[in-house]
């Protein structure tokens, strides 16, 4: 047995002053009576000649007595300790990316994760030093090397839930390090709905996954016709059972299509609508079926710029490239095979250089190279021959981050200060994007025809998501976003100042050329400037955060197990009905007589 704090035991000088009270000689009054039948008991009490009566068995002392004793146990806070190692350092990680928000028992996962944190907290050793790590997409030091249980619960409860989404894998190198500067041993305990291998660290996964019903809306989209406006919606089941329910399309406020669904496990389905006109400038979709996830059940899309966008692709053959440029949303695709056909007049908002690289430089517009020599926005260097490429985790969609392809020759991309790469090999850029001027640039430094890429579903997934970040859709660039995507603000006034509001109404101002931080929240947001205003949406990361398919996956020192955890049983509330009881048994003696 332990006991979590030590100084109640200072409430021992009590006792003695409860024996005190019992051996004080009392002060008696002289009364006339009328009997000698007390003078034997009169005798007694009388005597003493010192102040202290002489100590007698009194079972009233005894019983409160051990309250007492009773009453300090409780509040030292003892405990039982079973099985497992103590250690003199914890590090207790607990994961609040997007999926923790799933419903877990009359909860969410990440209050069942508090919970749990904070009653481990209460059963270790007062002296355990204790480091507390949160990660939604990225991991952050709450408390570090903190021992007063109130502080480390209070970093426990501050942990917020969040929408983004991430691996808690990508945490392993922090904790390591953080272990590394431990000189004592130590554990790691992470609580995680996501499957991950602590590897060679010492601790235990507490596995929070849980099964249940979920569909969840992932996206929805348009495109303007001749005489309608076309509207696709893609709706998965991502839960462990069927799943049947209603689909629901609103023009603002305003119900204009429902379709039934009827979804297998890990089915998804694309809905087509044929809307003849919208009156507003926000479409939400809604699914009618409660599940273990609220936030994925609505999906909000902001139509944005109506206009229609016309870009120009300069190649002399590449239909691979023809074709995914024209899924681009609301644009249209013109093509020509020599750049002696460009004019200084032309007014296109993307231009596609595709093996050519202009000496003179459109005007406006912005610009997608494919296998350019070196110009005025970035110098290409002498690439390599025979090698793969990968995408660059968090630089592009989650659709995109596994993709790899075959390149038989590439060159490399001196990425300038305004870019960032997407698509590497090995250490080598092949691929960036980036901002100057307010001006949308984009290179892949390598033939098309000289690899396996435009073969791959990837292809047209790449060039429309480039599609969109380089056609300027006014301030934000695009008109919605899946939270944790950069969002940065632009205007044509680069001192100006804009008004963001939240969709609860909140406002803050942002200058041109900043990006969106913080706590975010989904929904439409309205940025306001002296001479525009534009909406953006933010909805939740359904395709990596949804899933409910699988139960609790984790692993318990390097074994895949249930959620166990080793810990106290807290003795307190025992030791408190033990010190009730003998109370309400000194009362009961009390009122007999005794």
């Amino acid at each position: 047995m332990g006991f979590t704090a030590l100084w109640p035991l200072f409430l021992l000088i009590t006792i003695p002053l409860l024996i005190l009270l019992y051996i004080l000689k009392r002060k008696y009054r002289e009364e006339v009576f009328s009997s000698t039948l007390l003078w034997s008991e009169v005798y007694k009490n009388t005597r003493a000649n010192t102040p202290w009566e002489k100590f007698r068995k009194n079972i009233m002392l005894l019983l409160q007595i051990l309250a007492i004793l009773a009453l300090i146990f409780s509040l030292m806070k003892p405990f039982l300790n079973f099985g497992g190692k103590s250690y003199k350092n914890i590090i207790l990680v607990i994961d609040n990316t997007a999926s923790m928000n799933i419903t877990y028992g009359n909860s969410t996962r990440l209050e069942e994760a508090k919970r749990l944190a904070k009653e481990l907290i209460n059963s270790i050793k007062e002296e355990t030093n204790t480091f507390i790590i949160s990660y939604d997409n990225s991991p952050k030091i709450l408390q570090k090397e903190e021992i007063n249980k109130d502080k480390i619960i209070k970093s426990i409860e501050s942990i917020e839930k969040s929408y983004y989404q991430g691996d808690i894998s990508d945490s392993i190198n922090f904790i390591k390090a953080i272990g590394q500067s431990i000189e004592e041993d130590y554990e790691v305990i992470l609580f995680t709905d996501k499957e991950i291998s602590l590897g060679d660290l010492n601790g235990t996964v507490v596995a929070l996954g849980n099964t249940g019903l979920n569909g969840s809306i992932d996206n929805i989209s348009h495109k303007y016709l001749e005489d309608k406006i076309k509207v696709i919606a893609t709706v998965t089941n991502r839960g462990s059972e069927a799943y049947e329910g209603d689909f629901s399309l609103y023009d603002g406020d305003k119900l204009i299509a429902v379709e039934t669904l009827n979804l297998n496990v890990g089915e998804n389905k694309t809905l087509t609508f044929d809307i003849p006109a919208i009156d507003n400038e926000v479409l939400k979709g809604e699914l009618s079926r409660h599940d273990l996830l609220e936030e994925d059940n609505i999906y909000y899309h902001v139509l944005g710029n109506k206009k229609l966008n016309k870009i120009l692709l300069v190649t002399e053959q590449n239909l691979f490239l023809e074709r995914a440029l024209s899924n681009i949303r609301n644009s249209e695709v013109y093509k020509t095979n020599s750049l002696s056909n460009l004019s200084s007049s032309d007014n296109y908002d993307l231009y596609v250089f595709d093996n050519v690289t202009p000496t003179t430089m459109p005007s406006s517009g912005s610009i997608l190279f494919i296998n350019p020599s070196s110009n005025e926005y970035f110098k290409v260097l002498e690439g390599g021959q025979g090698s793969e490429a990968k995408a660059v985790r968090g630089e592009v969609s989650n659709y995109l981050e596994a993709v790899t392809f075959t390149l038989a020759k590439y060159n490399e991309i001196d990425v300038p200060y305004y870019g960032r790469s997407f698509i590497n090999v090995d250490e080598v850029s092949i691929g960036f994007k980036g901002t100057i001027n307010n001006r949308n640039i984009a290179a892949l430094s390598f033939d098309l025809h000289n690899s396996d890429f435009v073969l791959k579903k990837e292809f047209p997934i790449l060039i429309y998501e480039l599609g969109e970040n380089l056609i300027s859709n006014g301030m934000t660039g695009k008109s919605n976003y899946k939270y944790g995507e950069k969002i940065i603000v632009n205007n044509n006034n680069l001192n100006s100042e804009m008004t963001v509001i939240t969709p609860n109404k909140e406002t803050f101002e942002i200058k041109s050329g900043e990006e969106i931080k913080g706590k975010m929240q989904l929904g439409v947001y309205k940025i306001e400037s002296e001479k525009e205003k534009e909406l953006f949406s933010i909805n939740y990361p359904s395709e990596s955060e949804s899933d409910t398919s699988k139960g609790s996956i984790g692993e318990m020192n390097n074994k895949i197990k249930e959620i166990e955890l080793k810990k106290g049983f807290n003795l307190s509330p025992i030791f408190i009905l033990m010190a009730i009881g003998i109370v309400a048994l000194e009362w009961s003696m009390y009122k007999k007589g005794n």
